[in-house]
């Protein structure tokens, strides 16, 4: 009796569905994936190594993305709005995306979905203003399936790209593919994006396949300017955003109208075995190349400044509010 007892109650724990987090193995990647994910990244660092390597050819494009994560239920439970400029001119946007994560078991790896907008001109700075995307529904966007990305984890990184020749575009000889190569880690983005020819696998255009554009983490920051006059007022220009890779943001100084701009690089130097990481800030005329004055500060400073006579420049990071408990200083 207890042996027949006994079978029905592992019958029912065998039947028993499993809960939704334990069917899916892949449910941590994703949730890391996407955490990762979310935020702004920039190539300015390439750029600048490519310079001062004197490097022969082009420099790589300066390219600077945000991913901001969006509430579009209609379209899945992890999607973000990504929005993309070069040249370090936000008026130069050469992509819009809405990008769609989910886990897909029979690809054993993270399914990235790439939507199109029919009017991207409507939505527009949505990073900014997600009101833009109010009433957007799935008519408003298309996807290509088979140009879809599937990543999945190695070591502490996530890797992958389109299937291989799954995107294919064009007519004759100039039929070509997509390959869309990511590794994404939670401080740096690299890719490759180009197309090549479907008759002999030779380049068409885009990213060379051996020259991945190396994208970091932009750490956001925001910078109060003081000017100093001689009679003791001053003029402050508060709130300036700056972004951490290479990123300005301008003042002028009402009393002559001179202009000053402030530089933020966090950088991570290749020549130096000690100390090699930290900020690097700039005070300068806006348009020159010397600084009126610069510092540097420890990688993971949260709050710097200077104070070069005339002008005085302070920064904090975007979360820090001054107001921590001791116990967490």
């Amino acid at each position: 009796m207890w042996r027949q007892a006994f079978l029905i109650l592992v019958m029912a724990i065998v039947a028993t569905p499993a809960s939704a987090e334990g069917e899916d193995p892949l449910t941590r990647d994703l949730l890391i994936l996407t955490d990762w994910f979310a935020g702004e990244f920039d190539n300015e660092e390439q750029l600048w190594l490519h310079r001062r390597s004197g490097a022969a050819g082009d420099p790589p494009v300066r390219v600077h993305t945000t991913h901001k994560r969006v509430a579009l239920p209609e379209f899945g439970d992890h999607v973000f709005y990504v929005e993309e400029y070069s040249d370090h001119d936000p008026d130069k946007i050469y992509r819009q995306r809405l990008v769609i994560f989910s886990t897909d078991l029979n690809e054993a790896a993270i399914r990235v979905r790439q939507g199109f907008f029919k009017k991207a001109d409507q939505v527009r700075g949505a990073q900014n203003d997600p009101d833009r995307l109010k009433g957007l529904t799935p008519s408003d966007v298309f996807f290509l399936d088979e140009c879809d990305v599937f990543l999945r984890r190695v070591a502490g990184q996530f890797e992958g790209g389109m299937k291989p020749k799954s995107c294919v575009f064009g007519e004759g000889k100039d039929r070509r593919y997509a390959v869309h190569d990511i590794t994404f880690s939670e401080n740096k983005f690299w890719r490759i994006d180009a197309t090549l020819r479907v008759a002999d696998d030779s380049f068409y255009t885009g990213t060379p396949l051996d020259q991945p554009t190396r994208l970091r983490r932009a750490n956001i920051f925001f910078c109060d300017v003081f000017f100093y006059g001689e009679s003791g007022d001053q003029q402050v220009v508060r709130g300036l955003r700056v972004h951490g890779q290479g990123g300005t943001a301008t003042a002028v100084r009402q009393s002559d109208g001179q202009s000053f701009d402030i530089l933020l690089r966090s950088k991570e130097y290749p020549y130096y075995a000690t100390r090699p990481d930290f900020i690097y800030y700039s005070l300068r005329h806006s348009g020159a190349a010397r600084s009126v004055a610069y510092g540097i500060a420890d990688p993971d400073s949260r709050h710097f400044g200077m104070n070069a006579g005339e002008v005085g420049v302070f920064c904090h990071r975007e979360g820090y509010n001054f107001r921590e408990d001791l116990d967490q200083l």
